[in-house]
């Protein structure tokens, strides 16, 4: 029976990633740019493939949680985005401007500490997505 109980040892561990909430947080998170489009429809979209890139670095690609992007009718030639890249326990929210599968950052925004109360960051992320293509921001 030593083997089962080192089975059950096993089943017992838990990651970090799993006891601070992130895996739950980023699995939201589609849900929750759904929601938001739903009240307001900016028409925000979740962004299913990586980026190549992110200021011409790829080194940061395995950190990046999730990209949103958003498209403003009155800029078409801009797609601006809303990225999150994990760093020191932290998710890091930036906005930047997308286009070609590559990311050129304008300016970083408040991290997240707490992932279990994250949604509220999230949703002054998504409005600062929305404020950047509204006020047409540029490199």
């Amino acid at each position: 029976m030593k083997i089962l109980s080192e089975i059950k040892k096993f089943e017992k561990m838990y990651t970090w990633e799993e006891k601070s909430g992130l895996f739950g947080f980023l699995s939201t998170i589609r849900r929750e740019v759904n929601t938001f489009n739903e009240h307001f429809e900016f028409n925000i979209r979740y962004l299913t493939t990586q980026p190549s890139e992110i200021d011409e670095d790829k080194e940061v690609l395995p950190r990046v949680g999730f990209v949103l992007t958003r498209n403003n009718p009155l800029v078409m030639d801009k797609t601006y985005c809303l990225y999150s890249v994990l760093r020191d326990r932290k998710l890091y929210g930036y906005i930047g401007i997308y286009k070609d599968s590559s990311i050129r950052t304008l300016r970083e925004l408040k991290p997240i500490h707490s992932f279990k109360e994250g949604h509220m960051v999230l949703y002054d992320w998504l409005r600062q997505l929305v404020r950047a293509s509204c006020e047409k921001l540029t490199l």
